[in-house]
């Protein structure tokens, strides 16, 4: 008998369509309404999903609800579909399963996910759309999509200091995984090596030092975008190694290296995946040894842009 964890795998949620319970008399919601903008869901049921949860658009005798939103109160507010309307719309748009399993993992955590002229707007539990600003944006992407880093560096830095930069990430399982991204600005404690004193660099082995392949370089003013990368982390007090074990091209120090762990993982954006299943390696493979992958690239300098695994409800 084989040892090892005694927990089980936990239940896959299968978000099976049709009402439970569809002829008891206390289920009877009507079938919304087909609008040109969304979905019409009469008074009670559209003031509960207005003011509890952010549902829908108040307007007369009810609310307008998208179809991302009708599909989550199917699962979760008995509301009915209208017949073949899922198939019809999931043989028009294949990808629609995928956009509403992010959306369904993210509302059920607790957290209020609203869309505006198609961006999805997130508030927090405690938080409603009619008296605060969104706490995030979020996008949503299958695992094997492209990954386009301009687009995602675009985007975090055109948002407002007070607004998150979320991403839900749709395996091929159907499972959910939300990761943060962020503008970071790394420093250190170290005082930058220079071409003559250089006592951090190298590794000492056999009674004298061995200078790895981009050091070298750096101490012999070769140029290229690793040496000029190499330079911007030194002169900020950083300290570089090889991230050989960890899929990266270096782990970063912001203190000696027999002092503390580095903080970060780095990759330069010429070595990035080009698809979103190698991003998300990347950043689990960072995170298990409790580091930040951080993507170096260069627009007017060098700027840094961090991804970090995140929890929908926290």
């Amino acid at each position: 008998m084989a040892g090892g964890r005694k927990s089980k795998p936990r239940v896959r949620n299968k978000r099976p369509i049709g009402l439970k319970n569809a002829d008891s008399t206390s289920r009877k919601i009507p079938v919304p309404e087909k609008l040109e903008n969304g979905w019409f869901v009469k008074e009670p049921v559209a003031g509960r999903l207005y003011q509890k949860s952010a549902i829908g658009v108040p307007t007369e005798g009810g609310i307008v609800i998208n179809d991302e939103e009708l599909m989550f109160c199917h699962w979760h507010r008995h509301l009915p579909l209208p017949e073949n309307w899922l198939e019809n719309k999931l043989n028009s748009e294949p990808n629609f399963v995928h956009q509403i399993v992010a959306y369904d993992t993210i509302r059920s955590s607790g957290d209020k996910l609203v869309s505006k002229d198609g961006v999805w707007h997130l508030w927090n539990r405690e938080h409603h759309p009619s008296n605060s600003i969104h706490a995030s944006e979020v996008k949503w992407f299958r695992s094997k999509d492209k990954f386009d880093l301009d687009s995602i560096i675009d985007w975090t830095v055109s948002l407002k200091d007070s607004v998150n930069s979320d991403i839900a990430i749709v395996d091929e399982e159907m499972d959910v995984t939300m990761y943060r991204v962020s503008v970071v600005d790394p420093s250190g404690e170290l005082i930058p090596s220079t071409k003559d004193n250089h006592p951090n660099l190298g590794v000492e082995h056999l009674s004298r030092v061995f200078y790895r392949d981009d050091e070298i370089d750096w101490m012999n003013d070769s140029q290229s975008s690793v040496t000029e990368l190499f330079s911007e982390l030194n002169s900020r007090g950083l300290l570089v190694r090889p991230g050989f074990k960890y899929g990266c091209r270096w782990r970063v120090y912001s203190t000696p290296i027999e002092q503390d762990h580095a903080p970060w993982l780095m990759q330069m954006s010429e070595d990035v995946s080009s698809n979103w299943e190698g991003v998300c390696l990347s950043v689990r493979l960072a995170e298990g040894v409790n580091k930040s992958w951080v993507i170096a690239f260069k627009r007017d300098g060098w700027n840094f842009i961090q991804f970090r695994r995140h929890l929908p409800g926290r």
